[in-house]
Formats: C-alpha cells, sequence, structure tokens
C-alpha cells in the first residue's frame, strides 16, 4: 500500500505523520523469515561475492512475466513498511508478474542500492515515500533512473498528498504515476493497464485520496508472503480512519472503518503462530469509540496474555470499561503512547482538537499510577498560539503526572493536512524539506523554537531516563517552575543537540544544580539511585551514605539477592530517603558494581 488514511505505510509509525517521534526501544522473540525477501544488510552479511546471485542480471528471468521491483526504504533496521504485503494481497494472483522486493535502510548507501536495483531488470519500479525517507527515495529513484532509463518508476505514500503529488513530479517529471491514498484501491488496476498509462492520468486518483472500501474484509497482510517477522515487531491495524480534526495529520477527520473483532482475533492468532511477539498498532486513535477500546483490550488480555502491544490512547476519553480492562492487563502487555500536544485549550482549539485539558490531565493521571504498563506524554512544540512559557507549564504539567517519558517534538506540517495550506495565515514559517519542522510561528521566535529543541534534549537526558526519573520529580516538587533555570543551568555546562552526557555526568550536573538549594527530598533521592545505578558509593551524591551493619531483622528487600545479606564478604551502606531507611548490600560475588541487595524499612521521627 501506498499510503493509509491512518499513515500505516510509513515504516517508522508510530510516528505515522501526527508530527511526533518515533521511538524505537522495543523487544520481543522473530519469526521466520518471509518468503522471497531480500536486503542490503542480509546481503552484506552473508556473501562476498561482487555480484549477489540475485542481481545478477544474467538471472534467469520467468518467461513471459514483467518484473515489478519494489523498494523499501525504512527508517532502521527495526521497522518495516506494511505497503508491500498489503499491495500484493490486494493484488491477488497476476499472472503476468514477478514482484522483486529490495529492502534497505535511510542511512545505507544510496548509490549501492540504485546500482542493485539497475542490475534487476525491472519492468517497474515502486516505491513509497513517507516523512523520514524522503530524501533518501529521491536520490536513490533519481540515480536509478539514469542508470536504468527504460524502467517506468511509480511511487505513493504519506509525501504524495495533497499538493505533495506534484511537487513530486515536478521534482522527478520522470515517473509514470503517483498514488494518493489508499493504494489497494488502486494498484491491481494501474497493473492490469501497465503500461498504458496515458489517459489515466499521471497523479491517481486525479482529486481527493483513494479509500480502499472493502479494506475491514481484505486478506491481512501478515497472511501475505511477503509480510515480515524477523525483526523485533510487527505492525498491525484494527481501525483506519480517525474522527477527531487535528490540522497537522493527514488523517484529520478520515472515514473510520474497523475490522471485526473476530477478524481481530484470527489475525493476532496468525502472527502468534509466526512467532510474532510484539505488536504496534496503528490505529490513529485507539480508544475510539470508548466501547470499542475495551473490548480489544479485553481480547488482549483473556485470548493473548504472551503477546505485547504498544497503543496510542487518548487520555481524555476513559470510560469505567476502559479503566477496568487497563488495570487488570497483564504486567507489561501494554505500552502506551499518550497524545497530549498541548495542555492549552485555546491551542487546542486552534489546532482542531478541542480536548479539555483538565480532563486530559486526569485521564493521563489514571494512567500513570497503574503499575503494569508504562504511559508516555507526547507534546509538540511549534503550535498555533502556543508560546515558551506555555511549553514550560505543560512539561510542568506533566512531570507531576509521573510519565514515564516526556516526549516533546518539534511540530511539523506535512503534505495533504489542513495545517499546510493554513500555515502561511496562520504565520507559520517551517523547513521546506522534510521533515517540515516548524522553524517560527506567530507566537515563538526562531530563538524559541530552538529553545523547545534543547528543552526535549534536556528531557531525554533527565527526566526520561529511569535513573533520574524519580530525583526530577523530586524537584518538580519542591519548586514547580523549575525548568526555565533548569535548562538555563545545563545550557551553561555546555548542552546543545548533538552532545552526549553519560549517566554518570548527568548525576554530577543534577547534584551541582541542587547545590545551595535547601531541597532535602531531591538530594537523597539523587544519592538513592546513584547508589542503585552502580556509582561509587563514596564519591558525589553516594557520600551520603554511611558505612553499617546488616539490616535489621524486619527490613524488607526492596529489591536484589536476599542471599547476599548473610555472606561474610558483603558490606553495607544506609541512606535515609523520604520515609524510609535504605540498607545496600555489597557484594562483588553478585554484582561487580551495583548493589546486590537493597532492604527497606520505616524513617523514624519523620
Amino acid at each position: 500500500m501506498f499510503h493509509f488514511s491512518n499513515g500505516a505505510a510509513c515504516p517508522s509509525a508510530p510516528e505515522r505523520n501526527k508530527g511526533g517521534t518515533i521511538r524505537q526501544k522495543h523487544s520481543g522473540k522473530t519469526g521466520k523469515k518471509a518468503f522471497g525477501q531480500y536486503s542490503i544488510l542480509q546481503h552484506r552479511a552473508r556473501s562476498k561475492r561482487k555480484v549477489p546471485r540475485m542481481f545478477d542480471s544474467r538471472k534467469k528471468e520467468s518467461p513471459g512475466k514483467r518484473r515489478l521491483l519494489w523498494l523499501s526504504v525504512n527508517s532502521s533496521y527495526s521497522h518495516v513498511s506494511l505497503a508491500l504485503p498489503l499491495i500484493h494481497a490486494a493484488c491477488g494472483e497476476l499472472p503476468d508478474w514477478e514482484w522483486i522486493p529490495l529492502e534497505t535502510t535511510a542511512a545505507d548507501d544510496r548509490a549501492e542500492t540504485a546500482a542493485r536495483l539497475a542490475a534487476m531488470r525491472g519492468d517497474l519500479l515502486c516505491t513509497t515515500l513517507y516523512l523520514f525517507n524522503r530524501n533518501a527515495v529521491i536520490d536513490i529513484l533519481e540515480r536509478f533512473h539514469t542508470l536504468a532509463p527504460d524502467c517506468r518508476i511509480a511511487a505513493g505514500g504519506p509525501e504524495c498528498l495533497g499538493a505533495g503529488a506534484e511537487e513530486l513530479l515536478k521534482r522527478l517529471p520522470f515517473l509514470l504515476a503517483v498514488f494518493r491514498g489508499e493504494g489497494e484501491a488502486l494498484f491491481p488496476e494501474f497493473l492490469k493497464r501497465f503500461p498504458a498509462m496515458e489517459n489515466a492520468g499521471r497523479i491517481l486518483p486525479p482529486g481527493g485520496n483513494a479509500v480502499f472500501k472493502t479494506w475491514e474484509h481484505s486478506i491481512p497482510p501478515a497472511a501475505d508472503p511477503f509480510f515480515r517477522t524477523d525483526r523485533p515487531f510487527v505492525q498491525m491495524e484494527t481501525s483506519r480512519g480517525c474522527p477527531m480534526g487535528c490540522a497537522y495529520c493527514t488523517s484529520c477527520r478520515t472515514e473510520l472503518r474497523f475490522k471485526s473483532l473476530d477478524a481481530v482475533a484470527e489475525e493476532l492468532a496468525l502472527l502468534r503462530e509466526k512467532g510474532v511477539r510484539e505488536i504496534r498498532l496503528l490505529d490513529r486513535t485507539f480508544n475510539l469509540p470508548q466501547e470499542r477500546g475495551a473490548e480489544l483490550l479485553r481480547l488482549f488480555r483473556q485470548d493473548f496474555p504472551d503477546l505485547r502491544f504498544h497503543l496510542e490512547i487518548h487520555p481524555q476519553y476513559l470510560n469505567a470499561a476502559i479503566r477496568k480492562e487497563l488495570a487488570e492487563a497483564p504486567h507489561g502487555q501494554l505500552h502506551l503512547e499518550a497524545g497530549v500536544q498541548s495542555l492549552e485549550d485555546d491551542v487546542q482549539k486552534a489546532i482542531g482538537r478541542n480536548s479539555r485539558a483538565e480532563e486530559v490531565l486526569s485521564g493521563l493521571r489514571f494512567l500513570c499510577s497503574c503499575p503494569n504498563f508504562e504511559t508516555h506524554a507526547d507534546l509538540l512544540a511549534g503550535l498555533p498560539g502556543q508560546t515558551m512559557d506555555s511549553l514550560f507549564r505543560d512539561v510542568s504539567l506533566l512531570i507531576e503526572t509521573g510519565a514515564a517519558e516526556i516526549q516533546l517534538e518539534t511540530l511539523k506540517v506535512l503534505p495533504g493536512t489542513p495545517l499546510r495550506s493554513q500555515a502561511a495565515e496562520a504565520g507559520i514559517l517551517f523547513s521546506p524539506e522534510a521533515p517540515y519542522d516548524v522553524m517560527r510561528t506567530g507566537t515563538m521566535s526562531a530563538e524559541d523554537i530552538l529553545l523547545a529543541r534543547k528543552l526535549s534534549r534536556l528531557l531525554d537526558l533527565t527526566c526520561n531516563h529511569p535513573a533520574l526519573h524519580e530525583v526530577i520529580r523530586a524537584v518538580h516538587r519542591e519548586k514547580e517552575d523549575f525548568l526555565p533555570e533548569f535548562l538555563s543551568f545545563f545550557l551553561s555546562n555546555g548542552l546543545d543537540l548533538k552532545r552526549i552526557f553519560d549517566l554518570k555526568k548527568r548525576f554530577l550536573l543534577v547534584e551541582s544544580y541542587l547545590s545551595g538549594r535547601n531541597w532535602k527530598l531531591p538530594r537523597e533521592v539523587l544519592a538513592y539511585q546513584w547508589l542503585r545505578a552502580g556509582f561509587p558509593p563514596e564519591a558525589g551524591p553516594g557520600a551520603a551514605a554511611r558505612k553499617a551493619e546488616r539490616p535489621p531483622e524486619d527490613a524488607l528487600l526492596a529489591e536484589g539477592d536476599p542471599a547476599s545479606r548473610e555472606e561474610r564478604e558483603t558490606r553495607f551502606l544506609r541512606l535515609d530517603c523520604g520515609d524510609a531507611c535504605f540498607w545496600f548490600a555489597f557484594n562483588r560475588r553478585y554484582a561487580i558494581n551495583r548493589p546486590a541487595g537493597i532492604w527497606k524499612t520505616p524513617r523514624k521521627g519523620i
């Protein structure tokens, strides 16, 4: 498929054309390699021949068949597009075509990719363009056309929505066709008519975006031989379209369609059979309608407790049924991305979301209170009407909720979105090249946008790191509006968009920031996390701990190996932190630097 209304063609989902972010921290078992797949990465690892057999121009061709080359340029090795299996499944058995895929990443050598494509001697090359592969794909196509001018080329994807199709044709005038919308609705007929396209128009459809009307009853991509199961996770849809009116999203008020629960269960069973253990759902807003969201969560819990699901959820829409299912989900089964974007009602209205800040915060606090899954909260910088002061307030409120991560990204003004056509009137300046990030608005200067990006970097280095998360929350409890001066302190100590501070350096910087401030709890939490992380007990924040005998008999084991307490070689440190006393056991037989065990008792006199 070249593009889904919900952005599923984008191999880098969950960003999926929302102006959001890509997070790639995933785990799961891998399944068998899909039939017919070949990647440059695999070629490099498995073959030292100058010309791999697959790309040998002398390769025997299927008699009487045209050769369709499918280029997939993924944002990373872990991310695999659904476009090929969806399009291939929609085309069914077309006896006149032989499908030959080539998979690579945006970081791979583009000249090499073009040369390998040319060696395949195809009749038609197809590819899909999205936010984070556009520049790489254009470069590859220009090189390929120079090497193989007789091969026709067709393209689609989110980058071809709206005026994006015309812009792509202007940039690549040699393209035979550009597809807008859901490619399953267009591609079978395109192949049947190929190459007689003179009367069809080079942009398909000529107006609007194609919609695959029978999508909910179609063959699932997991049943197609080109579906990949050898990566950390797979992508899946249970719905397409979105009722929300977010002006920056390609799915803004698009037609909603749903797979039946039986169809979802069958697809999940097939994925499990193939060895898949982690699934990223591409549903634009998983919990709308709320009744269906609760039914899906119940299905996951009861029938697929061994699978892990990554969901995008709107924290305002959590009825009693959804809250019940979320609270009862198996530990670690869910990972939630909560779309907040802004907590200013006027900003929400300006972008068409019409969310209510208090209800969003209430829902987010519930999500973050659930111990059985982790919730990340998404914010955008550069929204119409937003200011740097309001952005600082939004981040502060999210710190208070306890969100495991605050993912602050600069707004992207994407092709085919209402915001793209409204940007000039709204005073929004954005990069003319992908990823089309906002550079200035009527209420945020270029310097403000840069500062917001550095704030995002600061959050990743501190608040979003598990070892420092509770430290930052403790600082926030002391002073809710600490962020401007905290950011200024880190900037004065070398923070920029590229520099990498190791974790120990971050601890020491936070310690330096806290020095001179009469904030007892943040310093105690910092010392606790320092010792827990395995840094030298006698240095830095760890100097607050004192040598001690083994913990009292009534002390509770907080974490670690209880046997370490009885070892003669074990040495103990005691640290008072908040309303508790902690005993850290150190024994190199159990752990080189980290505590072998941590015990806890109530702190007297608090």
